[in-house]
């Protein structure tokens, strides 16, 4: 069964991933059928008008007439959206608000129109044709999409427009969410747990059964750890008792059997993990016995995500990890391309645009390899010449379209004037811990803005936790200090005693650090799945909070 709805869900994507083929061969062709129809979406809206646009007007003078924007050129037009329903950014109708995480302490919210949605699907789809045609071991079982545990209750707008998507398969289309949903490990009635130990519980329990999960998509890598510990942590009795019984028994008293929208686990799933959790097996010698189909895990690998992803082949050395493209709740900037090193760009979704350090915007089919560019998006939801604040490095081309990494965010952390990136911690941790010979498994920069220095908390690999003697430690701090200097800000504010030394914060106890880190996002109102791991902790009451629970 799971064979045959996987074909068809890779034949109900042939037709976008054929045009993409297309596309890839020729991307300024591509962009600019695709540029016109934005502004065919665009046209007549009170937005385009400000900017006298039509279907006459040409990519430089579109480039001319429209300035780069960020979120907050958009708050007048989301109060008049959430309050009234009226959509003033385009002639569509916003079908819902979806939340996003950003540097600031407060929650936006991203306007989706049918569009935009259409976009989403077009590069979805050429990233499952690609993985089902390349990877067709996938195709053979089932799949667990990241489901987070919703942050409070469903809500909508004042208007009456619903905010927040379900789950992740929402952004599929029809068919291939019906063809998903019927192919879900783990099914979405999970996300009406708002206790997180209970949404935890419900998902380990379902995934715990499922011999034939093939399939693992989430975004963070810490996302999937988290959820692998506690499979394998305190309340093994309690699962091996409910899994015998066949219910899953939550905190609150309410008890739940296997749902029929996900697969029908058998007897011999259910003796064979009992069996598995009674012995001795360490959790990545479970994960093949209890998982043994599992061929792909598709999750971030770039930027600060990387440290952790070997941690996840630890866990899974049977499963392959695939990197996923670049996609935010914003745009769709690249897609992921398997035995490619990075991803392609998303000619077909949005009309692309990149800036150089120079600040000069150049198109997808002028970039050059090895070059790094910060991406800026027009997309059907309204977002006109939008700064994501995504930095992207150009690795190859997949016939004549570049192929992209992330490297990271635009944020700064500036105490004094220094202006540090997430890019430059980045570097900074991976020089250090190279230089040592060190595996970092949690590594970030906190501003301390009471102290005037930067603490970088830092959890070693399982073989190093030995503390550090003082001279080591010492040692250590002095080379993050020299590493830190050549941002030439910061080197300038150490002399001018502007700023103090940095410290360095061990952490004894393995994975406090990533679960404090964790929590903290989630009281910020940011889902499970959705927490993004930075080298640099830019938001300063983030950054407050983090220190005083030291």
């Amino acid at each position: 069964m799971y064979a045959l709805l996987n074909r068809l869900w890779r034949q109900a994507c042939r037709n976008e991933a054929r045009k993409f083929q297309l596309a890839v061969r020729d991307p300024l062709a591509s962009q600019t059928d695709t540029f016109k129809r934005q502004l065919g979406v665009l046209a007549s809206s009170q937005w385009e008008s400000r900017w006298r646009l039509d279907a006459t007007t040409s990519v430089q003078d579109y480039q001319k007439q429209v300035p780069l924007t960020c979120y907050e050129d958009y708050r007048t037009a989301l109060d008049q959206i959430e309050r009234t329903g009226e959509n003033p950014l385009t002639t569509e109708r916003v079908k819902i608000l979806e939340p996003t995480s950003g540097t600031s302490e407060e929650t936006k919210w991203i306007p989706y129109t049918p569009t935009l949605h259409r976009e989403f699907q077009s590069a979805l789809s050429v990233w499952i044709h690609d993985l089902f045609t390349q990877r067709p071991a996938v195709m053979r079982g089932t799949a667990y999409w990241s489901i987070s545990p919703p942050l409070q209750r469903s809500s909508i707008s004042r208007s009456g427009i619903p905010k927040g998507f379900d789950d992740d398969s929402a952004y599929l289309g029809f068919f291939s969410r019906q063809v998903a949903r019927r192919l879900l490990a783990v099914p979405g009635d999970v996300k009406h747990y708002t206790n997180a130990d209970d949404w935890q519980y419900a998902t380990s329990w379902y995934l715990l059964q499922d011999s034939r999960l093939a399939f693992i998509s989430v975004w963070s890598p810490t996302f999937l750890l988290e959820l692998m510990k506690f499979c394998h942590g305190a309340s093994r009795a309690r699962m091996v008792r409910d899994i015998h019984d066949g219910i899953c028994r939550l905190t609150d008293g309410q008890q739940i059997r296997v749902s029929r929208s996900c697969s029908v686990f058998s007897q011999w799933d259910r003796r064979n993990v009992i069996e598995l959790l009674e012995g001795p097996l360490d959790l990545s010698q479970l994960s093949s016995k209890i998982w043994p189909s599992l061929s792909v895990i598709s999750c971030w690998t770039d930027a600060s995500s990387q440290r952790y992803v070997s941690q996840v082949r630890e866990l899974f050395p049977h499963a392959e990890i695939s990197p996923k493209g670049l996609l935010s709740t914003e745009a769709c900037i690249s897609i992921p391309i398997m035995n490619k090193s990075g991803a392609a760009l998303s000619l077909r979704s949005h009309f692309l645009e990149f800036v150089t350090d120079a600040g000069e915007p150049l198109l997808a089919h002028q970039l050059e390899k090895g070059n790094r560019y910060q991406a800026v998006v027009t997309t059907g939801g309204g977002l006109y010449r939008y700064q994501t604040g995504d930095w992207i490095q150009v690795t190859g081309f997949l016939d004549a379209c570049p192929l992209v990494r992330f490297i990271g965010r635009d944020s700064t952390s500036d105490l004094v004037g220094e202006k540090l990136t997430d890019q430059f911690a980045q570097y900074v941790i991976e020089a250090l811990l190279g230089a040592v010979k060190q595996a970092g498994r949690f590594a970030m920069l906190v501003p301390d803005e009471n102290q005037k220095r930067y603490c970088l908390f830092l959890e070693l690999d399982r073989d190093a936790l030995h503390p550090h003697t003082d001279d080591e430690l010492c040692e250590l701090v002095k080379r993050l200090d020299h590493l830190l200097r050549k941002n030439v800000y910061y080197g300038q504010a150490r002399q001018l005693g502007q700023l103090h030394s940095s410290i360095i914060v061990r952490e004894k106890t393995e994975g406090s650090f990533l679960e404090r880190y964790q929590q903290l996002c989630r009281r910020h109102g940011i889902r499970a799945g959705d927490v993004k791991l930075v080298a640099l902790e830019t938001n300063p009451e983030k950054a407050r909070e983090f220190l005083a629970a030291d």
